[in-house]
């Protein structure tokens, strides 16, 4: 009877702590609204029971984490004093099942979801229970500190500020446009240059440019040769002019025992304002012994009136008679008296002019002014000179022909005969009219 009778107030017990349990599960859905800012920070503590009659009520170990804020409405059922029952004839009252309308209780995650019993004031049952004072020992069921799971309030993941590598404001440099004050510069326009006007670079003997001398020409300067057509060629880029030892009768009948080459242009005119270029150069048979070779580039009687009153212009002349190491730059002329004069420069070297080609070049001034030059420096300039037509005539007027030989022997001095053969080459002449 005792034994029933515990166990009659124990399962009374628990119904009530069920009750309890639902209206605490019920509560935690609503907070569940709630922000977490709002839920307050309780101690998950472990929760302990008083005993009755010496049963210990397990311990309520609530295996959810439950962010409810509103735990102290869960222990509120387990604070109500609950009677022993008995029916009228002093048994002990069996339990009865409620007939009552059942609560459909929410199922939570994880959660067993208590059973509302309908409870001991059960309408079904018009009986009235004269509860007996067994007052059951309040069964301070210490609810878990409600395991207001340390509001997850998840720590504000207020992820390290991502100072978001605010890259150090680019506060691009204040791009203060200076302003492009485009002086375009001076245009200092170079000086322009010679003009190239004619030329002829000896790819091959051009008869409409250049005739070929055959005559005793020279024969004033009692020089010893016969030209003759066999002895200009063009080989290698050049127009070649051989001296040889060889017998020749001349076109005037006389017998030559040497042979030479010269050419005279046709239909070429060089005038004042233009400046003419060429490169030459001499090979003898014998360096240490080529007395009496005479290469020239030249012209004369372009004015008329015969020479000297219509000019001699001299752009170089080299007679190794007399040195092998002197050329000489000349201009002729009848002076004011009617007598023949020259304006010469002569120059010499510390080799044999043979020893290398040369470029030669002059500048035929339209004021004037004679300029000379070897291999690039300026050997002979004349601007004045005591001429019969009163300067800077007859040195104003176009030169209508240029020669180019090699003469031999004469009055510059003897022919050698270890000179011979011998060659002078022309590599180009070339015309250009000054700025």
């Amino acid at each position: 009877m005792a034994a029933s009778f515990r166990f009659s107030a124990f399962l009374a017990s628990m119904i009530l702590i069920t009750a309890g349990c639902n209206y605490s599960w019920t509560g935690s859905q609503e907070a569940s609204d709630e922000t977490p800012e709002s839920l307050p920070f309780v101690d998950d503590s472990t929760t302990t029971s008083t005993t009755l009659d010496g049963i210990a009520a397990p311990p309520t170990t609530d295996s959810t984490e439950s962010n409810d804020d509103d735990s102290d409405s869960g222990s509120s059922a387990g604070d109500n004093d609950v009677d022993e029952l008995e029916t009228p004839d002093g048994q002990p009252l069996q339990p009865v099942t409620p007939v009552g309308p059942e609560e459909t209780t929410p199922t939570t995650t994880g959660t067993t979801a208590p059973t509302t019993t309908a409870g001991t004031n059960n309408p079904t049952n018009p009986t009235p229970t004269t509860a007996s004072p067994t007052t059951a020992s309040p069964t301070t069921v210490t609810t878990a500190a409600p395991t207001t799971a340390a509001p997850t309030t998840a720590a504000p993941t207020t992820a390290a500020p991502t100072t978001a590598t605010t890259a150090a404001p680019t506060t691009a440099a204040p791009t203060t446009t200076t302003p492009t004050t485009t002086t375009a510069a001076p245009t200092t326009t170079a000086a322009a240059g010679p003009t190239l006007v004619w030329s002829d670079e000896f790819t091959s003997f051009n008869s409409n440019r250049w005739k070929k001398e055959h005559s005793t020409y020279g024969d004033g300067n009692n020089e010893l040769q016969c030209y003759t057509p066999e002895q200009v060629t063009v080989a290698n880029g050049r127009l070649v002019l051989t001296a040889e030892a060889r017998s020749e009768t001349c076109p005037n009948g006389s017998l030559r025992t040497v042979t030479s080459g010269m050419v005279r242009s046709t239909g070429v005119t060089f005038s004042p304002g233009q400046r003419i270029v060429y490169r030459v150069k001499l090979t003898p048979n014998d360096d240490a012994n080529q007395g009496g070779l005479w290469p020239a580039f030249w012209s004369s009687g372009w004015a008329g009136g015969g020479w000297p009153n219509g000019g001699e212009w001299d752009g170089f002349e080299v007679m190794t008679a007399r040195s092998p190491k002197r050329t000489v730059f000349s201009l002729h002329y009848a002076n004011s008296s009617g007598n023949h004069q020259k304006t010469s420069k002569e120059v010499f070297a510390a080799d044999n002019f043979s020893d290398d080609w040369h470029v030669m070049s002059f500048d035929y001034g339209a004021d004037g002014t004679m300029i000379w030059r070897m291999d690039g420096v300026v050997v002979q300039t004349v601007s004045d000179a005591d001429t019969a037509q009163g300067w800077p005539a007859p040195f104003d007027q176009a030169m209508q022909e240029l020669k180019i030989n090699l003469a031999l022997g004469g009055n510059p001095g003897p022919l050698q005969p270890e000179a011979l053969p011998a060659t002078y080459e022309i590599d180009y002449v070339r015309i250009y009219d000054l700025p």
